[in-house]
């Protein structure tokens, strides 16, 4: 390719990528370019991540598993949070989610005995955010954070996140008896007040 080509095709790259609401595998990223080869968006991706790589830049290209996606630095994610999608989460939503990612897969049942049956609506807005999902176990459900959780905070793993809550009050840990531990019986659900 020439110079003007890949220029242009490095451009409708970094686009592409922009404009996502989530990552893009390689095989995407050939596609909108007319299905070039892999090889060659492999190369114009390790150019735009030279190019992000300046420290003077506050967006960087991750790429992992052949996936690709544009994420705010770490060091400028907590000045302008505040900016991006899903910020009108209330709070006591998000003190469910944090228990819910904190103790990640936990059982709904769980959950409500900590939070409250108040929880069974945050569950609800979470899952249709896309932030959580929710898998039939016995009588319960088993509640996992999605990909769009970890993208959303700017996080790997959920590991990542437990070792930024590590000093987080020990309310986000639900402790669960074995009997009472994932595929066992469900447990009556009391009334709990939402903090």
């Amino acid at each position: 390719m020439d110079d003007a080509n890949r220029g242009n095709d490095l451009a409708v790259v970094e686009a592409a990528l922009f404009l996502a609401t989530h990552p893009l595998t390689r095989r995407a990223l050939a596609k909108i370019l007319d299905d070039v080869p892999l090889a060659y968006v492999d190369r114009l991706l390790e150019d735009l991540q030279a190019v992000y790589a300046d420290s003077a830049r506050g967006i960087e290209l991750h790429v992992e598993e052949g996936r690709a996606l544009l994420r705010v630095k770490a060091a400028y994610v907590e000045r302008v949070a505040h900016l991006a999608p899903q910020q009108d989460i209330p709070q006591p939503v998000l003190r469910t989610l944090a228990v819910i990612a904190y103790n990640h897969p936990i059982t709904q049942a769980d959950v409500v005995r900590v939070r409250g049956n108040k929880a069974y609506e945050h569950i609800k807005e979470l899952e249709e955010r896309g932030l959580l999902r929710g898998e039939e176990q016995g009588r319960t459900v088993l509640l996992s954070v999605t990909e769009d959780f970890l993208r959303h905070f700017g996080l790997s793993t959920i590991d990542e996140f437990r070792f930024h809550v590590a000093g987080a009050p020990s309310a986000l840990e639900v402790l669960v008896p074995e009997a009472e531990a994932p595929g066992g019986e469900d447990q009556e659900v009391k009334d709990g007040q939402d903090s």
